[in-house]
């Protein structure tokens, strides 16, 4: 997640550069045709241009209102995560024996940490490139994605490091180990209730709990799962190009504005590309980078700087809970990255 200020116009015109040289080319190219042949590009070509890009500008606003959309959906997610880890905290930490007596502080760090160690389990395997998402991008609005540190939640260390001891061989060989680490912690309440170390309203509402947290795993993995609409974000991408490519041709109508001056075709050509390239340029990019926003919102876990910051939310999760409950140190806060916070 971008932070406030951390997107500047040279920035963007930075991570655009490639696309402006190329659009001034195309446009040099069309003035140089239009002017040294006789080739008759397109006859009043405007009102075509014109109707497309209000075409394009309406379905760019659609898919910018989509991809939004689910990046929106993706942080609320995480913010019932957050609200709901608060409550496991709190309940934990005052739960007390059917005789009055607080729970057994061992007890108590150990539905903690393994807490503390589904969170970190789930931001690792939301952060894992899927197969249905998008590729990654060499930059984004001037931003290189940051993807080798391990308090990132992009490599195994993150969550082996978090486990308890006594999870880690019952996690070997299963698919889904966020999932399967729920389970974990339903099976030490049961035994509990079974011992009868907690009564049976307290179970049930400690597994009315943990249903919270697999319902918005869930909610996660369909996000992470389900790719957004190729459909639309193809259909919008080559729109927007054929927009690009259509607007200098645009410009025909408004070439050769000094036909009566006595001066050389060279010259001609050079002024009205000064004159008119400029202008061009400036709308295609307009163009590119709104379908550009888009796409960077259509996959909020990948771990890009556009993403969910799902590990500084872990971070800070784990603050709560350790502050809270007294189970361990409280780490530090997650500290930007160039502006960017993972």
């Amino acid at each position: 997640m971008i932070l406030h200020e951390g997107i500047t116009v040279r920035q963007m015109v930075k991570g655009s550069f490639g696309f402006i040289c190329i659009v001034l080319t195309w446009t040099l190219l069309v003035v140089l045709a239009d002017e040294l042949t006789t080739i008759e590009l397109i006859s009043n070509p405007s009102p075509p241009v014109t109707m497309l890009g209000l075409a394009v500008a309406f379905f760019l606003g659609f898919k910018n209102t989509s991809a939004f959309a689910r990046w929106s959906e993706a942080r609320s997610i995480w913010g019932e995560i957050v609200n709901a880890s608060r409550d496991w905290g709190n309940t934990i930490c005052n739960l007390v024996l059917p005789d009055g007596t607080p729970i057994d502080p061992a007890l108590r760090d150990e539905l903690i940490e393994r807490h503390i160690a589904w969170l970190n389990m789930l931001a690792f395997q939301l952060r894992q490139p899927s197969p249905t998402g998008r590729s990654r991008r060499p930059w984004m609005f001037g931003h290189k994605p940051i993807s080798d540190r391990t308090e990132l939640h992009q490599k195994p260390e993150c969550w082996r490091e978090r486990q308890l001891k006594s999870d880690l061989p019952r996690l070997e060989g299963k698919s889904n180990r966020a999932a399967y680490l729920l389970f974990l912690q339903g099976e030490k309440l049961a035994e509990l209730a079974r011992s009868r170390g907690i009564d049976p309203y307290w179970h049930v509402a400690l597994m009315d709990r943990l249903a919270r947290f697999t319902t918005t795993q869930g909610q996660c993995e369909r996000i992470k799962n389900t790719p957004f609409p190729r459909q639309v974000a193809e259909v919008g991408r080559v729109f927007s190009w054929i927009f690009i490519f259509m607007l200098p041709l645009a410009f025909n109508d408004e070439r050769s504005i000094i036909p009566e001056t006595d001066i050389s075709v060279l010259q001609l050509v050079i002024f009205d590309w000064l004159t008119f390239a400029p202008v061009g340029a400036l709308v295609c990019w307009i163009f590119f980078v709104t379908e550009r926003v888009s796409a960077s919102m259509e996959d909020p876990f990948e771990g890009d700087v556009t993403d969910v910051p799902i590990s500084a939310l872990c971070r800070s999760i784990e603050i709560d809970l350790r502050q809270m409950t007294n189970c361990g140190i409280a780490p530090q806060p997650a500290q930007p990255i160039e502006k960017v916070l993972f």
